[in-house]
């Protein structure tokens, strides 16, 4: 049994949350130039939330995956692969067939998670290139 807190990965899932809001509300503020719309609206928060619960199974699978066997473990992701695709495509699917969700705006925070990651490293090795600079002094 994995204990609730023992998994690395939900830190750094933690820690790209805030940048994902925050590019997410970017976004949406940049929507409303061309008019308000809630279907817009609904999309960037169903966009969000799905982003967020995709990387969180996404550490789940692969913090499990790293104890089982090769082939195991590659089944393992490859499932969780199709499950978090499938599951997009329904959501895109829905909000076409539905019109009550934008579908540009639910992909939109599907892209984020790679920028606020570079971010984050980026920010992380400048912080220790100070502190090693400074300890050598």
């Amino acid at each position: 049994m994995i204990k609730p807190n023992s998994n690395p990965l939900m830190s750094m899932l933690r820690e790209i949350i805030p940048g994902l809001v925050l590019l997410t509300v970017t976004a949406y503020l940049i929507s409303l130039l061309f008019g308000f719309k809630l279907s817009v609206l609904l999309g960037f928060v169903l966009g969000l939330i799905y982003v967020v619960l995709s990387y969180y199974y996404l550490s789940e699978t692969v913090y499990r995956a790293v104890n089982q066997s090769k082939e195991k473990a590659q089944r393992m992701i490859f499932i969780c692969y199709l499950l978090r695709y499938l599951i997009l495509f329904i959501l895109c699917l829905t909000a076409v067939i539905t019109k009550v969700i934008n579908v540009f705006a639910l992909l939109i925070p599907q892209l984020f998670p790679k920028p606020v990651l570079m971010f984050n490293n980026y920010k992380e090795g400048k912080a220790v290139k100070n502190d090693k600079s400074s300890a050598d002094k």
